[in-house]
Order: C-alpha cells, then structure tokens, then sequence
C-alpha cells in the first residue's frame, strides 16, 4: 500500500470517528446502527418502515405514552417487562427518532428494517 493510500485510509477513519461521535452525542440513547442506516435512507429519498424496541424507564403511564404514539405514528405500541419495553413500527426519519431519543422516559432504542416475516436485528 503506498502513501497516499494509507493516508487515504486514515483519513476515512479520522472522519468515520468525527460521525460516530457526532451520532452518539445527538443520539444519545439510539443505537448508532439505527442512525447510520437512517441517514443512507434519507440520502436515498427512502422512507421505510422500522420496527423500534424503545426500553423505558419502570413506573410509566404505559396509557398514555401508547395514546401519543398512536396520535403521531399511527401505529399501536406493544409493552412488555412490567411496561419498560415497547415495540412499534412505524415509518421513521431521523427528525421523528431525534424526538423520542430526547423524551426523558426513554432510556434506549434499538430498531431494524420492518419486513413482512417479522424479524429483527434484536
């Protein structure tokens, strides 16, 4: 590998950690895989549909968090582990993601690609 490749290389790596940061510091409870894969859709024009496993701090109103996804998703949650993990799918862009990240409630969020099979990366 000459040089400029290797110097090439490293500066692929240099901006790679300058994103990964930036991800993890507007992102904060997201799992940076979810933002990295986001953003390509949006690159892409896409909007697809995520299934989001959102773990919640314990002791919630379970009621009403599930009426203020329905009122902006459309889309019925499920809970489960005594109310502290919901599951929803939904379209999803990093506007909406940023949104949830921010709630206080939520601790963190995992998501995958919705298919019709129903499986998921978590």
């Amino acid at each position: 590998m000459s040089d400029q490749e290797a110097n090439s290389v490293k500066e692929v790596v240099k901006e790679f950690t300058e994103a990964d940061n930036a991800i993890k510091t507007v992102f904060s409870k997201v799992d940076p895989i979810l933002v990295v894969r986001l953003i390509f859709d949006e690159k892409a024009k896409k909007e697809n549909i995520y299934t989001l496993e959102i773990i919640l701090k314990p002791e919630q109103d379970t009621q009403q968090i599930r009426e203020r996804v329905i009122s902006v998703t459309g889309m019925a949650p499920g809970f489960y582990l005594k109310g502290t993990k919901m599951v929803v799918s939904h379209s999803l862009d990093l506007d909406l993601l940023k949104r949830i990240n921010d709630l206080d409630f939520v601790v963190s969020i995992k998501g995958s690609l919705y298919s019709a099979g129903g499986s998921s990366d978590f």
